[in-house]
């Protein structure tokens, strides 16, 4: 029996298997996000998750940089895209809360998008949206 990690570790974050069909991305503080490492932390989900739905929490950093390349790319692979059922953002009233607000009402997705605080509060939602629950 083969025992897969339930996290790996990207350059740009570490990206968590809360359950089966929930993961938690954590970006690294003062992260240069480009378009390779963007796509090496959608490797790992779709690594940890391997083909079943899911639902993802992204937390955002406080301090980092954006490059252009990345900020006007859409980077959802077509079966990360098919099997994401809800994707809550967490961040400050920061910049990198501003360009993900940017990025999304250029790049629509197939799921629901939907910022938050707090994990706490992301992860609720996501469990509600996974559920079949009505969440406000």
């Amino acid at each position: 029996m083969t025992i897969e990690p339930n996290y790996l570790e990207t350059r740009l974050a570490v990206v968590e298997q809360h359950a089966p069909d929930l993961v938690i991305i954590r970006y690294h503080e003062h992260v240069s996000f480009d378009v390779e490492g963007i796509a090496e932390v959608i490797a790992a989900c779709e690594r940890l998750t391997g083909d079943k739905d899911f639902g993802m929490v992204t937390v955002l950093p406080e301090e980092g940089e954006m490059d252009l390349d990345a900020m006007q790319q859409e980077h959802s692979t077509e079966g990360m895209n098919a099997r994401v059922r809800a994707h809550a953002l967490v961040a400050s009233e920061g910049l990198f809360r501003k360009l993900a607000e940017i990025h999304y009402n250029y790049h629509p997705q197939q799921h629901q998008v939907r910022m938050f605080g707090t994990v706490k509060e992301a992860v609720g939602w996501v469990r509600a949206r996974l559920d079949g629950r009505s969440v406000a």
